[in-house]
């Protein structure tokens, strides 16, 4: 028999995904009777049939991606027991999330090469004229700068998204607005992006070229690195919002894009126990005095490589999971 077509396959096996889900959901809000705990272990085996047959004959579609998340949502829900409150939570950080980031990872390459190319383009705009800057900073910055003094000094008149008395309050603030920005179809995204890498590029020039540079990079080294990944994951979740607006693909509009919500916010989850940390950081270990530049760089990369470490693996072994369950005998 010849394949058919995606849509047609989507249409054909949809009701029973849905119903799949449903029960997911419930198990991890609550509990199934015994009748629906047979009929979720029923589904899930059919689910992991439709998914290999979606690897095979439709690779790379969304139909492919949705179900490679159902089945491993339906995994962890009758391999793992119940989960609730905390557990639920840890669940999320510990699996949900991490098989997000690694799962949209070309949407977390977008993200990052945004915000590379905004501090570039801050950073070779203030070099090559350095009274450019100055409209991207806040007059305090720019008097900070004239003084030759670090504003980093007095954290309660430090500049957005570098240090501030309301760090996590702010840089919460971007990472939301970043992820909500994705119902623009990530045009906003983009450009909140862009524009917070250019207004760090043109910062540390600037601040170079006052004779401060290397002040603030002790200042940011310990910090920094986690703030800017955070940064990346929550342009990685607008990203993903966006992709269920702009690019549907089987589905309808309206679910695609609450389906996409969904996987988003499992990213945006993670940015803020990361902002957290960066506010702590920031705020105890940053400032100037307290602690050898050496060890708050040294600090700061091992926070960096622990961060990225620990989502590539988490997430990479979510995704082994689900892949030895579609190959297992009699699933």
């Amino acid at each position: 028999m010849r394949p058919r077509g995606v849509a047609a396959f989507v249409r054909g096996r949809r009701a029973g995904w849905e119903r799949l889900e449903l029960l997911v959901t419930r198990v991890e809000r609550g509990r199934l009777t015994v009748a629906e705990v047979d009929e979720l272990d029923r589904l899930y085996r059919r689910t992991i049939g439709d998914l290999s047959h979606a690897r095979t004959v439709f690779p790379g579609t969304d139909a492919e991606g949705f179900l490679a998340q159902l089945a491993a949502r339906a995994f962890s829900s009758l391999h793992r027991g119940r989960r609730g409150g905390w557990r639920s939570a840890m669940w999320l950080f510990r699996t949900e999330g991490p098989a997000e980031v690694v799962r949209h990872r070309g949407a977390l390459a977008l993200a990052a090469a945004l915000l590379l190319a905004g501090l570039l383009s801050g950073a070779l705009a203030t070099a090559l004229d350095p009274e450019g800057w100055r409209w991207l900073l806040p007059a305090s910055v720019r008097e900070a700068l004239e003084a030759k003094r670090l504003w980093t000094d007095d954290l309660l008149s430090a500049a957005p998204g570098l240090a501030g008395g309301a760090i996590a309050r702010n840089n919460l603030s971007v990472a939301a607005l970043c992820f909500a920005l994705g119902l623009t179809g990530g045009v906003g995204t983009a450009l909140l992006l862009v524009g917070n890498g250019a207004l760090l590029g043109a910062v540390l020039v600037a601040a170079w070229r006052a004779g401060l540079g290397a002040g603030l990079a002790g200042f940011v080294a310990a910090h920094g690195p986690v703030e800017l990944s955070a940064l990346v994951l929550a342009g990685q979740a607008g990203f993903v919002l966006a992709g269920g607006l702009v690019r549907p693909g089987e589905w309808p509009r309206r679910e695609s894009l609450a389906r996409r919500g969904r996987e988003a916010a499992r990213i945006l989850v993670l940015v803020a126990p990361l902002l957290l940390l960066v506010a702590a950081v920031e705020a105890t270990v940053s400032p100037a005095g307290r602690f050898p530049l050496a060890a708050r760089v040294a600090l700061g990369l091992g926070l960096l490589a622990a961060v990225w470490s620990y989502l590539w693996r988490a997430g990479r072994a979510a995704a082994t999971a689900v892949t030895v369950a579609a190959h297992r005998p009699g699933r």
